[in-house]
């Protein structure tokens, strides 16, 4: 039998689903009257329905009271059938509406954030973007200067540090916590466990980032602490990877390190203390704030940035799961 033949067969056993939309009423309400009122139908119609159902069932679904009406046996157990099926249909309809809403918004939106950002948090989320938006075209273009500086060439900016400046609307979009971050190779001969370990270890550095570690250090009561070794890089997005590959620790802005955490290929071995740099701000061009594919972008961009990776099942992810609630508690 083909799939339509079964799905008729299957629709002719349900009973008369306007029936079930009074019934439900009826049950939620305990009236007639009510219900009635609800379905901007009469009090004789809503009674209609309930006769026909009880007439499909061969059970009474009410007992009728001399104020309202209370369910039976058969009536509670088909109620509590009834309220699931109508959730999923509620959520199924919602969802639909929505991917409808969805797919018919076109557009540009042009994007200006830091390379490293773009590199490590943005690219990788960006193809849930595109299945949600298919008809909404992102070009992505790179700099860490003041976006004021970067003209009208830009619908929406992403930048480490609150920038006010007329034109441009701002929006906290996420904290930027740092920790310690090194690849777990590095750690069976030179394990680091305190503070102190990291004196045995090269410390990586990047241009943008040169005070990150003087700071951290100071939060952690190791002010004059110097590494074995040091590395400089021109870009955060460099640090990170060659933390990844073994050369050294970097210390990383965890938002940047999710994936690479999840991944086991960074670990955070030190789970204190979560210094917390400049949070990472939206900026939204207010010529572009009302365009269509611009909302669509932030709305994503926010919820994007309150979802976690999953880290990987591992000592080390326990480790940095057990960063945040120490996270909230570190001075800024």
């Amino acid at each position: 039998m083909s799939t339509n033949k079964r799905a008729g067969k299957d629709v002719e056993k349900l009973p008369p689903l306007n029936a079930l939309r009074h019934f439900e009423a009826v049950a939620r309400l305990g009236s007639f009257a009510a219900a009635a009122g609800d379905l901007h139908v009469t009090h004789w119609a809503v009674g209609k329905q309930i006769r026909l159902l009880e007439n499909w069932f061969g059970v009474p679904l009410f007992e009728r009271r001399s104020r309202g009406v209370a369910l039976t046996d058969e009536g509670a157990a088909l109620l509590n059938d009834v309220k699931g099926a109508f959730a999923r249909l509620s959520s199924s309809v919602a969802r639909l509406r929505d991917e409808s809403i969805t797919r018919r918004i076109t557009g540009v939106v042009r994007v200006n954030t830091p390379a490293s950002f773009a590199l490590c948090w943005l690219i990788p989320r960006l193809a849930d973007f595109q299945t949600r938006y298919p008809d909404i075209v992102v070009r992505i273009s790179t700099t860490s200067r003041k976006l004021r500086y970067v003209s009208d060439a830009f619908d929406v900016g992403v930048r480490s540090g609150p920038e006010d400046a007329a034109g441009l609307v701002s929006t906290t979009l996420m904290p930027d916590l740092r920790l310690p971050a090194c690849s777990p190779t590095i750690l069976p001969n030179r394990p680091i466990s305190t503070v102190a370990d990291l004196r045995n270890h090269t410390l990586l550095h990047s241009t943008s980032t040169r005070t990150a570690w003087s700071d951290w250090l100071r939060e952690a009561g190791a002010p004059g602490l110097q590494g074995a070794h040091h590395l400089d890089f021109d870009h955060v997005f460099l640090q990170l990877s060659a933390a990844a590959e073994g050369l050294g620790v970097t210390l990383a802005s965890l938002p940047l390190i999710e994936r690479e955490i999840a991944s086991g290929r960074l670990v955070c071995p030190i789970s204190e203390p979560a210094w917390r740099g400049p949070d990472y701000i939206l900026l939204v061009n207010t010529d572009r704030a009302n365009d269509d594919a611009v909302i669509a972008f932030r709305k994503w961009i926010m919820a994007a940035a309150k979802i976690p990776v999953e880290p990987a099942r591992s000592e080390s992810t326990q480790r940095v799961r057990r960063t945040t609630p120490r996270a909230k508690r570190s001075r800024r």
